[in-house]
């Protein structure tokens, strides 16, 4: 019979027991459970023997943390572990391998008040500058009218403009444009030198997707304290083994 096993990660949480036995509860027991739910009664009999094993290990850890290191002031610290567990066929837990208590420290915070998303502009424009007498330019003013009628015509203020005339040469100056065929999605935009359609689905796409409004965000550093500090570059390394029965 081939066990099987999964190596999991639990989030970043503050360093006191509650929030460290709080997170590794929920990654163990979770993935066990939604690994073997379908088992159903095979899976279901070994509830107990699963919280209980977890349960375990999580104040062994902790206790390790504590005893075997020099951090005392642990709860101002950040922790998160790995590990992998390995499970019979029905979902009951056999071993854990591989473990890491990973310890972090804040050093700052960014902190936006206000992120709200405001929907892209409700017409676009588009402006062609062609030639008649280039092959590309005729291929493209070709494609605009197709490729802005399969996306919805009463959506664009679409202009063509000649480039070999003299408003169109005004045009063009004023956009930036020195080649064609070019097309200038609204106004502001840099001109798009002889496009392919799926460029230019990507740009008008690009147009209509959603801006993003910020408050003013503020960085602050957080305060190192020393005590911690000092416990960190004299904390010795951890092992941990559990003993499989």
């Amino acid at each position: 019979m081939v066990n099987k096993e999964l190596e999991i990660h639990t989030v970043i949480v503050d360093g006191d027991f509650r929030n460290f036995k709080a997170a590794l509860s929920r990654s163990v027991l979770g993935v066990t459970f939604r690994k073997f739910k379908r088992r159903r009664s095979e899976f279901y009999q070994h509830r107990v023997h699963n919280d209980a094993v977890v349960q375990l290990v999580e104040k062994r850890l902790y206790e390790y943390l504590l005893t075997q290191t020099n951090l005392r002031n642990i709860s101002d610290l950040k922790l998160k572990t790995d590990m992998t567990i390995e499970w019979d066929e029905n979902g009951k837990i056999e071993a854990f391998k591989n473990i890491a208590v990973k310890i972090y420290m804040m050093v700052g915070e960014l902190d936006i008040d206000n992120l709200k998303f405001r929907k892209g502009m409700e017409t676009v424009s588009i402006d062609l500058f062609y030639s008649e007498i280039d092959a590309s330019s005729q291929r493209l003013r070709s494609l605009l009218p197709i490729l802005l009628e399969s996306v919805g015509k009463d959506s664009f203020v679409y202009k063509e403009f000649d480039f070999l005339t003299e408003q169109g040469r005004k045009m063009a100056s004023a956009y930036g444009v020195e080649k064609v065929p070019s097309v200038v999605i609204n106004a502001e935009s840099p001109p798009i030198e002889n496009p392919d359609e799926r460029k230019l689905r990507q740009e008008i796409e690009r147009a209509f997707s959603p801006k993003l409004i910020a408050t003013e965000p503020e960085f602050s550093l957080e305060p190192i304290k020393k005590p911690v500090a000092e416990l960190l570059a004299r904390a010795s390394p951890i092992t941990f083994e559990t003993e499989r029965h």
